[in-house]
């Protein structure tokens, strides 16, 4: 691959980064707890689409995707799943805005791994990211190539660019609550990524299974 064709698919996989999704709501909704909780959230994020890179390497997420059935199964079930996260970061923010807590207050009993089961599913599940690997990364790579390699180098830049930007979306949001006071900032973040995950749950519910 060319460095114009790399810093093309840059471009292109940045672009999606920013563009507010599921991810962004579901990190969004730990990092504002505290920047271990955001981190964690990240990288189960990350993970995610190391898998949806591998299976596009070996071929298994084209076949997915190819087929109808096992493409509504698969939306389905992360529809319903990005859901159940909407709904309950709209019952944690209404257990935030009666809590005690102060404002400064961080939790001290943050289940980590709970953090990272709950980004790393909600990546998996969700088939557009598999849809970046087997309709728009593949438009980076040379035929005249090893296939399965490229796909796989440019699965780690884009993970790796994905590392980058959720360090400064963490930082941000860290941020944003040491301005608005750590329960106000919680109680108004749950409401936001509870809303946009029920929303995205029922977008994706009605995805076509063709797309």
């Amino acid at each position: 691959m060319s460095l114009e064709t790399v810093l093309a698919f840059c471009g292109i996989a940045l672009l999606a980064y920013v563009t507010p999704g599921p991810d962004w709501f579901v990190v969004m909704s730990h990092a504002v707890r505290s920047r271990r909780a955001g981190w964690v959230a990240a990288i189960g994020v990350q993970c995610g689409l190391l898998v949806h890179m591998t299976a596009a390497a070996i071929g298994v997420a084209a076949i997915v995707l190819a087929s109808a059935t096992a493409f509504t199964v698969l939306k389905l079930v992360g529809a319903a799943y990005l859901v159940y996260l909407g709904v309950r970061a709209l019952l944690n923010s209404r257990s935030s805005s009666g809590s005690s807590v102060t404002e400064t207050q961080e939790p001290a009993d943050v289940r980590l791994f709970g953090v990272w089961r709950q980004s790393f599913v909600a990546n998996v599940l969700n088939p557009k990211a598999a849809l970046f690997f087997v309709a728009v990364l593949p438009q980076f790579v040379s035929t005249d190539g090893a296939v399965t390699l490229q796909i796989l180098g440019l699965g780690v830049i884009d993970v790796a660019l994905g590392v980058a930007w959720w360090a400064l979306f963490v930082f941000g949001v860290h941020r944003l609550r040491t301005l608005m006071g750590g329960r106000r900032a919680r109680v108004v973040t749950d409401r936001i990524s509870g809303t946009a995950l029920i929303g995205l749950g029922g977008g994706l519910a009605l995805t076509p299974a063709k797309m």
